[in-house]
């Protein structure tokens, strides 16, 4: 039990704490920046105001979505990275970067075509979204290597 909390839960619950990070600051730098585009201005204390507002606030749900896609890429990126250790990293980046295009898209659906993460709306939204999950990939990869965790 102390072993699969070490080598799985831990490493999965920082990975999806990482990507949720990341992804609701780059979901929130999309949206103002959309917002500048059409005429309006936001001032750098506005912009860190904001993003932390949304880190607190869209943060804390988006993680339960995020975990919950992280938690099945992650487990089917373990089983492939078993028989190919060597790509092991590169295998848990992608599995990161999938789970985010699938959880938006079936967030999208779910709730009647509406992009409910407003940052991720077109390409580039979608791409740092993918690229904030294969980061959460790499640092469930980071934890997961043999003695990072023995001192836990």
């Amino acid at each position: 039990m102390i072993r699969f909390l070490k080598t799985y839960l831990f490493p999965l619950i920082l990975a999806a704490a990482a990507t949720a990070i990341l992804a609701t600051i780059m979901q929130t730098q999309r949206v103002i920046s959309a917002l500048k585009d059409a005429g309006g201005t936001v001032s750098g204390s506005e912009r860190i105001s904001m993003t932390l507002y949304d880190a607190q606030h869209l943060g804390s749900l988006y993680f339960v979505f995020i975990f919950i896609a992280l938690l099945v890429a992650l487990t089917v990126a373990a089983f492939i990275a078993r028989r190919k250790a060597g790509i092991a990293k590169y295998i848990y980046m992608g599995a990161g970067f999938v789970a985010m295009f699938v959880m938006l898209f079936l967030m999208k659906k779910a709730f009647f075509d509406v992009h409910i993460i407003a940052g991720a709306r077109d390409g580039l939204g979608l791409i740092l979204q993918g690229l904030a999950g294969a980061i959460g990939g790499y640092v469930f990869w980071r934890l997961r290597r043999p003695g990072l965790t023995d001192n836990l």
